[in-house]
């Protein structure tokens, strides 16, 4: 299983407000982030809201894939889009910046 870390922004005034989604995702989402084959998926946030996410898969482009396939998935990311801070508007969902793994221990 590969490890994944991504770093995004939101506006720093609505952290609270983010992870009330989070803590609230519709059931049926987290069904197909799974079915997607995302596993240990992980968001921290700063105060300054930036945002480092992590997640380890199998075959990441395969999940991406079946999420954006998907109704479901869209409806999340269009309502999450509010929160977003970023350059390219006409992105839906997060403009985030890849990280390289340099180290793990198990």
């Amino acid at each position: 299983m590969k490890r994944y870390g991504i770093v995004y922004y939101i506006k720093p005034e609505s952290i609270n407000e983010y992870k009330k989604d989070h803590d609230e995702i519709w059931p049926e989402m987290q069904k197909l982030i799974s079915d997607a084959g995302f596993r240990n998926y992980t968001i921290f946030a700063k105060d300054d809201g930036q945002l480092f996410a992590y997640w380890e898969h199998e075959d990441l482009k395969k999940g991406e894939k079946m999420l954006q396939a998907s109704p479901l998935s869209l409806k999340w990311e269009t309502m999450m889009n509010k929160y977003f801070i970023k350059k390219d508007q006409s992105i839906i969902g997060p403009e985030f910046i890849n990280l390289n793994e340099v180290w793990h221990q198990d």
